[in-house]
This record gives C-alpha cells, structure tokens and sequence, in this order.
C-alpha cells in the first residue's frame, strides 16, 4: 500500500508579512477606539462636573446681602477687554484623537508603531481641544464699579461699559441704570 504526502506550503514571507500588518492594524484601531472612547467618558464627566458647579449656588451671608441691596448703584471707573478661550464639547478632542492615531500609526514598526499610535492620538487629542477652544474664544469685560456706598467691586460683564456709566448691580450682573 502506498501512501501519497502531499507537499503542503509553508506561508509566504509576504503573506506572514500581510498578515502581522493585519494584525497591528486591527490592534491599533483596537487603541485608538479605546482611547476615543475613553476620551468621551472624560468629556462627558467634564461636562457633568462644570454643569454641577454652574448650578450649585452658596447662600451669601446676611450681611454681605444686605450690603448688595443697599448699594445696587454704582458708576464704572474703569474697563479692561480681556479675550477668553471658549469650552471644549469634547468634538475637537476626538477628532484630534482620531488624527493624531491615524498619522502616529504611520510610523516605526512593532511596539514603536503602537507607541507613536498611542502617543499621536493623545497629542492629536489635546491639540484638537486647544483648536475647538481658541475657535470659541470670546471677550468679557473687567469693569470696575464704585457704588454709592463708596465700595468699589470689579464684576466679570459681556457688555462694555463706558468709563463714567451709571449702572445698576443685581448679584454678579451690571445693567445700565434708568
């Protein structure tokens, strides 16, 4: 009885080669989701955290309050233009997250090729969140107020106010007075 072998073929090089760079790209979208996803948990803890605080408000004291609601008049002494960045929604992060993966993925090989990946994609990450918050800067005004009581406060505005303005004070807000 006669037995026939047949030769089975050992793969390739370059089908081993096709194939481990199959294998570190499923593994680099496999870092670059988790980061993406782990990026909008952060945003969204942000989120939550900054809407939190803008809705926790502290009891002024009796004192303090009755202060406030004597002197509600005051005239502006003095107003400085200030540019604020604006607040990240989390878009610019993940975009420049995906980005800055996407190009460290072009570089080195083998673990070098994971850290540049990793690495691309927090860089590409911070440096989208900078971009989306210098796109929404914003300027406010440091005015300063001297009110009829004689105090003098400085309040935070969007509104300019001409030096020598009577205005009316209600908490942290400035209207023109009547």
């Amino acid at each position: 009885m006669t037995h026939r072998y047949r030769h089975i073929q050992a793969p390739s090089r370059q089908a081993r080669a096709i194939s481990l760079q199959a294998q570190r790209q499923r593994m680099v979208m496999r870092v670059v989701s988790a980061l993406v996803g782990l990026t909008l948990v952060a945003g969204g803890l942000l989120t939550a955290l900054n809407a939190h605080a803008g809705t926790t408000a502290t009891t002024p004291s009796t004192a303090s309050a009755a202060s406030a609601a004597a002197a509600t008049h005051g005239t502006v002494q003095s107003v400085q233009a200030v540019q604020v960045k604006g607040k990240g929604s989390g878009v610019g992060v993940v975009a420049g997250a995906v980005l800055g993966g996407l190009v460290g993925n072009q570089m080195g090989k083998g673990t070098g090729n994971t850290v540049m990946t990793v690495g691309g994609a927090v860089a590409g990450g911070y440096a989208g969140n900078e971009v989306e918050k210098n796109v929404k800067k914003h300027t406010v005004y440091k005015t300063t107020v001297k009110l009829d009581d004689g105090s003098v406060h400085e309040y935070t505005v969007s509104q300019q106010f001409a030096v020598g303005a009577k205005v009316k004070v209600s908490g942290k807000n400035l209207t023109p007075a009547n």
